[in-house]
């Protein structure tokens, strides 16, 4: 619903709370994937997709970059940010986030982007033309019935919003950008269903439904009267209401890796999701993701049971159980299981509680030690590689880790990792 430059306010959207927040949990953090609405036509799904960046808080910006990269982080940047960067000339600017729309009749080319060969043999110079995926950075990927988008373009889309990265190459040409988006699908599942292969790979999805309340009825009635006689001043009476929501989203983003988990919530998941017989292990994952950044955007701590009893419905009732036989689960079959194997592993399990980078740490102390019990004389090699492919400074990664890297490593790495250390900058607590 648009009225001139004066887009309906996301806080005035009556009703689908759960949609709401499952925009606002991905928007929070953007590694969980993609989000999924589904419902009949005329239950307001695009018009809640388009009003949500208008929460969505500022975001700084590379000046002049077509990627809108992220100033602060370098290993993230294109090419060109990371050689600005280096010679101390990267330029701030402040940026709204906005929606990016996937057209249904959209080519390959058009949406990753394409190298111009012509160019090239005329000039000599490497031309790319940016797709939508390229301007989708930072922002919002938006895929309006996206059951009806083919399979390989949907694929395609998934795929970067995995990997973070758009690889385009051509006549052995290769270029990349960084491709980071909240990846948003709407769709009507009278016109058709998304393959199963498909559905799985969006992280959360939320049925809409009509709403049937008489009262909500009436008061959608009376809010889309009031916006299309003067939807400047309708904007400005939900204003507050929007900057609130995204200030919420903006703090929840800052205090993200701060929240901790218990391993008996951890535990919880895993049993539960096993109990269920949900297919993959992509469910638990995106369960802990979600109720991390659940708790964040509630201002809680650390996650509670309340917070992975919210968004489980929302990671496991689109998914297929045990190979596909079995129909996906009801939402009370979720919130049941939750329960069961929480009261089971009360009794057995031990209360520690993690941060998320607590928990990436313990993952590559593991991976470490992996490579170091291989019978290999190539282990030097190998660590050398595993090493750099740690996103260290962007993980906040710091000297402790390393410490705790040269403990667990014989005495022949000594030198390499002196080496390694001297090339790379890490912050101190």
């Amino acid at each position: 619903m648009r009225e001139g430059e004066y887009m309906f306010p996301f806080s005035a959207i009556v009703g689908q709370e759960d949609a709401k927040l499952a925009l606002m949990i991905s928007s929070v953090d953007s590694s969980i994937g993609g989000v999924l609405l589904s419902g009949v036509k005329g239950t307001g799904k695009s018009t809640l997709v388009r009003a949500f960046a208008n929460v969505l808080p500022e975001i700084d910006v590379s000046a002049g970059c077509p990627y809108h990269c992220d100033p602060k982080k370098p290993d993230s940047m294109c090419s060109q940010c990371k050689e600005k960067h280096r010679a101390g000339k990267i330029e701030v600017a402040k940026m709204k986030p906005r929606v990016v729309s996937v057209p249904l009749g959209t080519t390959e080319d058009r949406l990753l982007g394409t190298i111009d060969v012509q160019k090239i043999l005329a000039d000599g110079e490497v031309s790319f033309r940016q797709g939508l995926i390229a301007k989708a950075n930072r922002q919002i990927l938006y895929i309006d019935e996206v059951n009806l988008l083919p399979d390989n373009l949907t694929d395609d889309i998934l795929d970067v919003a995995v990997s973070g990265v758009n690889r385009v190459e051509r006549e052995g040409i290769s270029i990349e950008h960084p491709a980071r988006f909240v990846l948003v699908g709407t769709m009507n599942p009278e016109e058709g269903q998304l393959r199963p292969q498909i559905l799985d790979r969006f992280a959360i999805s939320v049925k809409i439904d009509t709403i049937t309340d008489p009262d909500l009825r009436v008061e959608i009635i009376n809010r889309a009267l009031s916006y299309s006689l003067d939807s400047e001043r309708f904007c400005r009476e939900f204003a507050k209401l929007d900057k609130k929501l995204a200030e919420q989203i903006a703090d929840a983003r800052d205090n993200l890796h701060n929240i901790k988990i218990s391993k008996k919530l951890i535990n919880t998941v895993a049993l539960a999701m096993s109990r269920l017989g949900v297919d993959g292990q992509r469910p638990d994952i995106v369960i802990v993701k979600s109720a991390i950044a659940l708790a964040s955007l509630w201002g809680d701590k650390k996650v509670e049971l309340k917070h992975i009893k919210k968004v489980s419905p929302m990671a496991v009732c689109h998914r297929t159980r045990n190979g596909g036989f079995d129909e996906p689960p009801s939402a009370e079959d979720v919130s049941k299981y939750i329960d069961g194997a929480y009261k089971e592993i009360s009794g057995s399990s031990d209360s520690a509680e993690f941060t998320l980078q607590q928990i990436q740490e313990r993952v590559l102390e593991s991976a470490i030690n992996a490579i170091l019990m291989t019978q290999n004389d190539s282990k030097k090699k190998r660590l050398e590689l595993f090493l750099r492919a740690v996103p260290l400074e962007d993980s906040e990664i710091d000297l402790r880790f390393i410490a705790m890297c040269r403990r667990r490593i014989f005495s022949s790495f000594k030198i390499f990792l002196n080496r390694f250390l001297s090339r790379n900058k890490f912050r101190k607590k």
